[in-house]
């Protein structure tokens, strides 16, 4: 066997090796897509929390295509749409008060599933999650009564004016001109 020989048959080994080797790291893509939920509305009473979850002809869906997870501040939803083989998934974390996970459960009724997530006291919930309190809580303009009015009203035109949106800050400084046009020479010194 000449040299050339066995470079060539090398090389043919090489090349069925690394073909093999693709053939083995083909990409297995999921049967079922996975898409995140994120609307929901939400109600409650004095035992329960409950979330409504919108999805259209879920009543005709397998009884076991929708599956939850409870924990003491959290919920997962898992709804498998197997004639668009789509996963829907809703997760709500960081609930603004532990719940009783043996004690939540979930009903489908039409076009909606209702998750009932039983409380471990009869507080009034303000809002779902505690991320949810905080956003409402920074949102909320700072009026401090001790202050002098005047100075309260230009802190909270302030806060509006950087939290607000572009709009929200046309807006503001359009009044702000009108309102010091409007003043005479004598008023702005």
């Amino acid at each position: 066997m000449s040299a050339s020989s066995l470079r060539k048959d090398a090389d043919e080994l090489i090349r069925l090796a690394m073909l093999t080797e693709i053939e083995n790291k083909k990409v297995i893509r999921p049967a079922y897509t996975t898409t995140k939920l994120y609307n929901y509305g939400w109600d409650q009473s004095d035992k329960f929390l409950k979330i409504y979850l919108t999805m259209n002809g879920i009543q005709n869906f397998p009884a076991d295509s929708v599956n939850a997870n409870f924990a003491a501040k959290s919920v997962e939803i898992h709804i498998l749409d197997e004639g668009k083989k789509i996963n829907s998934v809703l997760a709500v974390n960081n609930l603004l008060h532990p719940i009783i996970p043996g004690e939540s459960y979930f009903k489908v009724k039409t076009d909606m599933v209702v998750v009932f997530l039983k409380k471990s006291s009869s507080v009034d919930w303000q809002c779902v999650t505690e991320v949810e309190k905080k956003s409402k809580e920074a949102k909320t303009p700072k009026f401090d009564k001790e202050e002098d009015a005047g100075a309260s009203l230009m802190s909270l035109m302030k806060q509006m004016y950087e939290d607000g949106d572009d709009d929200m800050k046309r807006t503001i400084a359009k009044a702000w001109t009108e309102a010091r046009d409007k003043k005479s020479p004598d008023e702005l010194m």
